[in-house]
């Protein structure tokens, strides 16, 4: 094998998924050589690797044909923005704590909002809250994981837990939310309670602080935790989780309107 056959075969067995610009770096080239292009067309039709888009490629296992490859959506989604953090449905499955399974990738990225279908399926581009963006926090309570080789960034669980219910409609709507969040076997309450502060949304304060209580045995949420939360309420009601007018239940002292389904009788009292 020539030194540069070799150097290409050991690059693509320790990079499943890469981008343009690791390719090139890797040859010692700028990312936008003309020779980086020459190379990566050269391995596409010899069906070394497969493209995922534009400036994304995956490395085909020498005994499989290109067309016939399964991409791990999740480490091919984290490579299509620098800053990109897997979050909502996708960081409940990575987790372990989805009800179902999904075939939209959500990533948390400052760029464009968008949604493009992808060799893996569909990614949905989220922007992060406002207040994280503002404050230069954006990977405020990220962790990573291993996917195939690949490092991915996630949300953490805390994080997880409170964006699903700021914005149930990117993880399957209020039931699949709630069949996941049932699925929580652990986080730390304290770091929820600084994430909604930090937000500083005082619906999401209402939800977060009712999801807790429900929760309390269970995650040995502290009255401390459930203080922080209370102090933070809206003077008003508020609907989340989708409920609407004639189809919600009132959960106090959480100033909270639920969608009907989503009220534990007996834990409420009603």
């Amino acid at each position: 094998m020539q030194p540069r056959q070799h150097k290409t075969a050991s690059f693509l067995s320790a990079h499943p998924v890469f981008t343009r610009a690791e390719f090139a770096a890797a040859f010692g080239h700028p990312a936008g050589a003309a020779n980086v292009t020459s190379l990566l067309r050269h391995h596409l039709r010899a069906g070394n690797i497969k493209r995922v888009s534009r400036e994304v490629f995956a490395a085909v296992p020498a005994h499989l044909a290109a067309e016939r490859m399964v991409i791990d959506r999740f480490a091919a989604a984290s490579k299509l923005r620098s800053d990109g953090v897997l979050g909502f449905h996708s960081a409940l499955e990575l987790h372990g704590i989805a009800y179902s399974e999904f075939n939209e990738v959500q990533l948390v990225s400052a760029g464009r909002t968008e949604r493009v279908d992808l060799p893996f399926g569909a990614c949905r581009f989220v922007s992060p809250p406002k207040a994280l963006a503002a404050t230069g926090k954006a990977d405020y309570l990220t962790t990573t994981m291993d996917r195939q080789g690949v490092t991915v960034r996630v949300t953490a669980v805390e994080r997880t837990v409170v964006d699903v219910l700021h914005r149930p409609e990117l993880a399957g709507g209020a039931e699949e939310v709630l069949k996941s969040l049932d699925l929580v076997r652990y986080l730390d309450p304290t770091k929820v309670a600084d994430y909604v502060e930090l937000l500083d949304n005082r619906s999401l304060a209402s939800v977060s602080g009712w999801w807790l209580e429900k929760q309390r045995a269970a995650l040995g949420v502290t009255d401390d935790v459930l203080a922080r939360l209370r102090a933070r309420l809206p003077r008003s009601k508020h609907y989340v989780l989708g409920a609407e007018p004639g189809h919600a239940v009132l959960v106090e002292p959480w100033r909270v309107l639920l969608p009907t389904q989503a009220v534990d009788a007996a834990f409420e009292g009603v």
